[in-house]
């Protein structure tokens, strides 16, 4: 499974439920406010694809590809989530 940086800003807060019940759809952690990592078999396209419904002209939605070596500060529980999925 590939690992995702996700971040996000929505200019109508009406539209964050449904596109956070779709980024909880897969194994997630949340690194900031806006910001997740995601676990998931699909390509970055695919990805990218199902979560665009959720977003309108002037929000943003940005995908990384996230991979070993990582550097942060955070909550221990983050770490561990990245430590276990993350891939060299």
């Amino acid at each position: 499974m590939a690992v995702f940086f996700v971040t996000y800003e929505l200019g109508a807060s009406t539209r964050e439920p449904a596109l956070l019940a779709a980024i909880k759809q897969m194994p997630w952690t949340q690194l900031t406010e806006h910001a997740f990592a995601v676990a998931t078999s699909e390509s970055d396209e695919d990805l990218f694809d199902r979560l665009h419904e959720f977003v309108d002209d002037g929000d943003s939605l940005y995908l990384a590809v996230m991979k070993m070596p990582y550097r942060g500060i955070g909550h221990r529980e983050v770490n561990y989530w990245l430590e276990k999925h993350l891939r060299w």
